[in-house]
């Protein structure tokens, strides 16, 4: 039976309505909210002559312990989740904004708790709705999901509709890219290619009709993102943006929704009703099985209290979602200096949280980016390229989503694909259930490394820590521990607010040096904390530095005698220059 029934039940009533009180004089559509938790840029409200009745559907499976494919040494595998406390708070929250915001046209969000195998063709059959529609997400489970809701709802049940599917979590559209390997190639290496094809002149290659030729889409109302769909799709992230910017011009922003389209009769519907934070992660912590084989109790339990502790927000966070993207890039894009370890004080978009949940769309912050330079080249005469940088981030989101869809099953394992060179120095990985105390260490910001510490301690309390620490977690576990990197990718996923299975695995995976692309990067903890937090105040924020001395942040245990060892030797996390000063002046600091 399932473990979140005890708040299923009430939400899952549904009254039938007669037959007469459902007759409509327009067909109608079903529109099943996933990451897109927004109304304008969302292609699903775009639907001539359909009234729209809109969805969001919590499922237990998300809130409950599933295997990771991680052997537990013991013929099993270690478990997980895949909605953290941190997410679930702000889901709740995007959750219940978007219902405000239906409410305020006239509608309302239909809330259920179950499977949307079994609640999506229950209540398109209590509608009478004439097509379900929805936006596909990157995550194998979810494809699988996808293609299993397209087959019940157009020929496996007593009410069969049709399906309109769309992509909207990337910033270029699925149908705009090639779908032939030898375009890909072409476009991914001009310059290569038109050297090998002829000695002499090379022939310019007429892009849009490779692309035009490329592209068919048997079913122009369900977008089609099996994994043989990106064959020939390249592994190198500079070859994939170079493709994507040539093949795939940024769509149009979608409009507002017009209100006359929004289902305003739920006389015969319950609407439901939204779990709270204390329900969805109750079966977290009544788990009797230990969170990745040996996550003690009392951290998790930590997890869930902070993510209790933050505050609710109770205004329009799709309205505010836009409203922040817009002050950013006019006041503060070009001037944030987003490689510090402290990225608050606008120093970092915070749009990876909008864009995660969806309450944002990647075309929103490309469009908001060229408004703002075209009207700078209008007064200025130039349009300005330091705030470019928001439209490149938005192409490497692109990258890892895509490879998501490409790689299918395989992104979760612990060497997704074939490397396109040798790596740097051969991979090794030390089985977990003889290194169980290391990696506690890791988890609970006990490594004795201080910006490391600082920046677990931060994740557990708040749910974000920015890239910079995110990558120096990451590289003591996969380069210094050697600890299988999704362990890693599997803890951020419990912690993080901003949580996106592609971004999350295809990050970890890229700096781990087992995706397509296996450079040696191996931060050194503290020579990065000595450049990207060069006071200390970030360390200090987050943990417990007994001396004033700002050399006492980098290397407190030449300060404190009762500082715990650090898990590895601190001259690993020096670069050969900072080594070579603190062996001549005793300091790395000037201070």
């Amino acid at each position: 039976s399932c473990c979140c029934c005890s708040y299923a039940a009430a939400a899952l009533t549904l009254h039938r309505p007669s037959p007469t009180a459902t007759m409509m004089s327009s067909p109608s559509r079903l529109v099943w909210h996933r990451r897109d938790l927004r109304l304008a840029d969302n292609e699903l409200y775009h639907s001539d002559q359909k009234t729209i009745y809109s969805l969001y559907i919590f499922d237990p499976s998300d809130y409950s312990t599933r295997q990771t494919g991680i052997s537990d040494g013991k013929g099993g595998q270690l478990r997980s989740l895949n909605h953290g406390p941190h997410f679930t708070r702000r889901l709740i929250d995007a959750v219940y904004s978007l219902r405000r915001a239906l409410r305020s046209l006239g509608g309302d969000l239909i809330i259920r708790t179950g499977n949307p195998l079994q609640v999506i063709p229950q209540l398109a059959q209590e509608l009478l709705i004439d097509e379900v529609a929805f936006s596909e997400i990157p995550g194998h489970y979810e494809f699988k999901q996808s293609e299993k809701l397209k087959h019940i709802v157009q020929y496996g049940g007593p009410h069969r509709c049709k399906v309109f599917t769309t992509c909207s979590i990337t910033l270029v559209h699925p149908n705009d890219l090639p779908t032939d390997p030898d375009v890909w190639k072409r476009l991914a290496r001009p310059n290569e290619k038109q050297k090998k094809r002829s000695k002499g002149k090379a022939k310019k290659l007429d892009n849009v009709a490779v692309i035009a030729k490329s592209n068919k889409q048997s079913n122009p109302n369900i977008i089609t993102i099996d994994p043989t769909c990106f064959e020939g799709m390249p592994t190198i992230m500079g070859d994939f943006r170079r493709v994507a910017r040539t093949a795939a011009p940024v769509r149009e922003l979608y409009e507002h929704p017009n209100p006359e389209n929004i289902a305003k009769d739920f006389t015969h519907v319950n609407a439901g009703n939204i779990p709270s934070l204390e329900e969805l992660t109750k079966p977290l912590l009544e788990s009797d099985v230990p969170i990745l084989g040996c996550i003690p109790n009392e951290l998790v339990m930590k997890l869930v209290e902070s993510a209790n502790d933050i505050p609710h927000k109770n205004d329009n966070i799709e309205e505010q979602s836009l409203l922040h993207l817009r002050n950013f890039v006019q006041k503060h894009a070009a001037t944030a200096d987003r490689s510090l370890c402290d990225v608050s004080n606008n120093n970092a978009s915070m749009l990876s949280l909008p864009l995660a949940l969806g309450t944002l769309s990647p075309r929103q912050v490309y469009h908001c980016v060229k408004e703002e330079q075209n009207k700078l080249e209008i007064e200025q005469g130039n349009s300005p390229s330091d705030i470019n940088w928001l439209i490149s981030h938005m192409e490497m989101r692109d990258y890892f989503l895509f490879n998501c869809f490409r790689d299918g099953a395989s992104a979760y394992k612990i060497n997704p694909k074939t490397p396109v060179h040798k790596p740097d120095t051969p991979r090794e990985w030390l089985p977990l259930s003889e290194h169980q105390d290391k990696f506690i260490r890791w988890v609970s910001g006990s490594t004795g490394l201080p910006m490391v510490d600082a920046g677990m301690k931060e994740l557990i309390k708040t749910g974000y820590t920015s890239n910079r620490v995110r990558q120096n977690m990451a590289s003591v576990l996969t380069k210094d521990l050697k600890l299988d990197w999704r362990l890693g990718a599997e803890w951020y996923q419990l912690c993080l607010e901003d949580h996106c299975v592609a971004a999350n695995f295809g990050n970890w995976s890229y700096f781990a040096g087992t995706g397509g692309d296996p450079k040696n990067r191996h931060f050194r903890t503290i020579s990065q904390c000595y450049r990207y937090d060069p006071n200390g105040s970030y360390v200090r924020k987050w943990i417990n530095i007994r001396d004033n001395d700002v050399e006492a942040a980098l290397r407190p245990w030449a300060f404190d005698k009762d500082w715990l060892e650090p898990i590895v030797n601190p001259e690993t996390q020096l670069t050969f220059h900072d080594k070579d000063k603190l062996e001549k002046t005793g300091r790395l600091s000037n201070g």
